[in-house]
């Protein structure tokens, strides 16, 4: 089911662009949700009593930020038919999502299905 032989920038699984999220991936994940967290709790002891919209803006701008940075990192298998995928910044923020899976509609096959969460492999070498 991982790997349908496709070529890079095919529907399958694609070993050299994706991998499955690691222990070290959840953790990394963690630390950031962690991080995020801490701004708010301690930024609301200062911000809300009189100024409450810049914790707002604090709250919108970090989510936008996790959003954003989710949504670059971060891949989808289709558990029905095995393709591979990558979703906008708006469907990735607005669709259901489990712990290790989230809600989608397969462009390759058109079922909607708890999708696989895979990683993106970061660009480690420039090309010339």
């Amino acid at each position: 089911m991982f790997d349908k032989g496709a070529e890079p920038g095919g529907w399958g699984m694609n070993k050299n662009r994706y991998w499955k999220v690691t222990q070290s991936d959840w953790y990394g994940t963690a630390q950031a949700l962690f991080a995020f967290i801490a701004v708010i709790v301690i930024s609301s002891f200062s911000l809300l009593p009189g100024h409450w919209y810049l914790w707002l803006m604090i709250i919108a701008g970090g989510l936008a930020l996790i959003v954003v940075w989710h949504a670059k990192n971060f891949s989808y298998l289709c558990p029905e038919c095995g393709g591979v995928f990558e979703v906008s910044k708006l469907e990735d923020f607005l669709s259901p999502n489990g712990v290790n899976k989230k809600y989608l509609r397969c462009p390759r096959c058109g079922k909607r299905a708890w999708a696989d969460i895979l990683r993106i492999k970061e660009q480690t070498v420039l090309k010339k």
